[in-house]
This record gives C-alpha cells, structure tokens and sequence, in this order.
C-alpha cells in the first residue's frame, strides 16, 4: 500500500504541465462523448414513445375538439361500494345537502379594488356571514362566557380529584 502510493506521487512528479494538459483534454473528450451517446439514446426512446402514442412532432393538439368530446361523453355515476352507500346514509349531513348548502352560499363584499389594472382584490364582508350562521345553528358562547365555563370545569376537576 505504502509502495503504490509513493509510486503515485512519483509518477505525478514526474508529468509535465503538457501532459496535465493532455490527460485532461482527454478527460473532457471521453465525458463529451458518453454525453453525446446518453443524449442519442434518449431521443430515439422518444420517438419510439411518441409512435407508439400516435402523436408526431407535426399533429397540432385542437383543444375545441378535445372539449367537444368531454361535453359529449356520457356522465357516468359514481359506482359506490356496499360500505360507502351505508356510511352515506348513516351520515349525519350527507354530500348532496352539503352542496346545496354551498349552492346557497352568499357572499357579500365590503370593499373591491383594482391593483395594476389586472388584479381585483375584495373584502369580505363577515357580519353578513355570522348572521346567516347564526340564524341556522344556535349561537355559540362568547369569549368570556367560554373563560368562565373553562374555570368551572378546572373547578369541578380538582374537586372530582380530591374526593
């Protein structure tokens, strides 16, 4: 081990500037024509992919046609296993009410502006939506009311603690 290593360093002692010089045009040559091959081979892939798509470099892709033949095709139902149909109707609210609801949605807004004459920008009006909130789920307790009953249950539980 100790002999080969010296001879290394003999050997690089012995080499000139021209033949660094050298070795390492070589070195750069032997990269570039790995990368030229690597590059080759990955360009033939890809016509052989793209045949076996029916897809050439020259066929144009028509979006309108594309979207004609979605709207055309027909809407097939959800196929839904025994499982999801009963967790569907065991469920408390179930998809359709949950988008009906969204449907019914109103947002109102207080403010729009228009920045670079491209962006709109809207301030939600809040109240709106808490009132509308409020009117079909029972109101919810304040902050305070909601500190009091915290201390309460701490209360409670260090009672339940000690006996």
């Amino acid at each position: 081990m100790k002999q080969t290593l010296m001879d290394i360093i003999g050997f690089l002692k012995d080499v000139s500037q021209i033949d660094f010089l050298l070795y390492f045009a070589i070195l750069v040559l032997i990269i570039l024509v790995v990368s030229l091959i690597y590059i080759i081979k990955n360009s033939d892939e890809e016509e052989v992919v793209k045949k076996d798509n029916n897809i050439s470099s020259s066929d144009d892709l028509n979006l309108s046609e594309v979207v004609q033949n979605l709207e055309n095709m027909p809407h097939s139902s959800v196929e839904m296993t025994n499982y999801e149909k009963e967790q569907e109707e065991k469920a408390i609210i179930s998809y359709d009410e949950l988008v009906q609801r969204n449907k019914n949605a109103n947002i109102n807004y207080n403010e729009e502006k228009i920045l670079d004459d491209d962006i709109s920008i809207k301030k939600i009006n809040l109240d709106n939506i808490i009132e509308e909130k409020e009117t079909d789920k029972p109101q919810l307790m304040r902050y305070a009311e909601e500190e009091a009953f915290l201390k309460a249950l701490k209360n409670l539980n260090e009672l339940l603690n000690q006996g």
